[in-house]
């Protein structure tokens, strides 16, 4: 179980190699002065199922498409900061190979599920819950390759890389290719790792590498930076965490999404309203021939059980 100490969320490190107790406090979410890694080919695999989240209120984050439909990210990159409210799914924007203000793709966010337990007003005391599943909706054929995702309890020895879309560099994505585990919290809530991850990568994932190095998969999604004795850590929700809240929906359509759009780009006026709270609503999932053009039948075919 977590314990916490007034703003901090305290979380337990554990590894063969490390064992302490760290603070993931409100400053270390967004910590100055973060480095990033080399800018990268969006049309090279696993970075072309990597994209930018437009929120439609001015932020940005990243996303990572883990099937034809859905794709992944951090829950409080849906929350409009200044209301600290949820933001309308019409007003999300996930775009692929997005480089030199181009994209190779552009979806729509049909719809979003938050975990009930994620608190945007008390975001490090739930910070384990902060992750989000979107329905996407294509404007077009949909061309890339998913990355797939993994459960494996023991990476600790393992490669990892990341990337994203950095506020430092935001019309280019850069990379960490050469990052490590440092350790992860009792409960398999957390897990901590060396990649550079500076702000604009919150909803990234965290990915390993096949044995052969062939294949990639999603091992965790990035979420916030912590301060750990003199060094800055990444701090990701490991897939083990996420997988088996959203495999009902992912592999069989039983899908519960709170958030549903309703086929119009929202007014000035609904963004800063925002949502005051989550509340399931019953859809089901669209076929990509449904969603060209943003056609209004992608909001009214999403089927969900709470």
């Amino acid at each position: 179980m977590l314990g916490f100490k007034t703003a901090a969320v305290l979380v337990g490190v554990l590894a063969s190699t490390v064992s302490a107790i760290g603070q993931v406090r409100e400053g270390a979410a967004k910590i100055s002065g973060l480095t990033q890694g080399d800018v990268i080919a969006t049309k090279d695999y696993p970075w072309s199922a990597i994209g930018k989240l437009n929120n439609g209120a001015g932020g940005s984050c990243t996303a990572v498409l883990i099937s034809e439909k859905y794709a992944l990210t951090a829950a409080h990159c849906l929350i409009f900061r200044s209301t600290g409210r949820y933001l309308p799914a019409e007003s999300l924007h996930l775009v692929l190979g997005y480089e030199k203000q181009q994209y190779r793709e552009h979806y729509y966010v049909a719809a979003y599920y938050v975990p009930p337990d994620y608190q945007p007003h008390h975001p490090y005391e739930t910070l384990a819950n902060d992750w989000a599943l979107l329905s996407l909706a294509p404007t077009g054929p949909a061309r890339t390759q998913p990355l797939a995702l993994t459960t494996d309890h023991d990476i600790s020895r393992v490669h990892l890389m990341t990337a994203g879309y950095s506020h430092g560099t935001p019309y280019a994505m850069t990379a960490d290719q050469n990052c490590k585990v440092i350790g992860q919290s009792h409960d398999h809530s957390f897990l901590f790792d060396s990649c550079k991850a500076p702000a604009g990568y919150s909803g990234s994932p965290v990915i390993v590498r096949s044995a052969d190095r062939t294949g990639f998969a999603v091992a965790a999604i990035h979420v916030a930076n912590q301060l750990w004795q003199t060094n800055t850590i990444a701090v990701a929700i490991p897939m083990e965490a996420i997988w088996p809240r959203i495999r009902n929906c992912v592999e069989g359509g039983r899908c519960a999404f709170q958030v549903v759009a309703h086929g119009h780009d929202p007014t000035a006026a609904e963004v800063l309203s925002g949502l005051p709270k989550l509340g399931y609503r019953n859809v089901v999932s669209p076929s990509p021939t449904e969603c060209v053009g943003g056609n209004s039948a992608c909001t009214t075919t999403l089927t969900a059980e709470p």
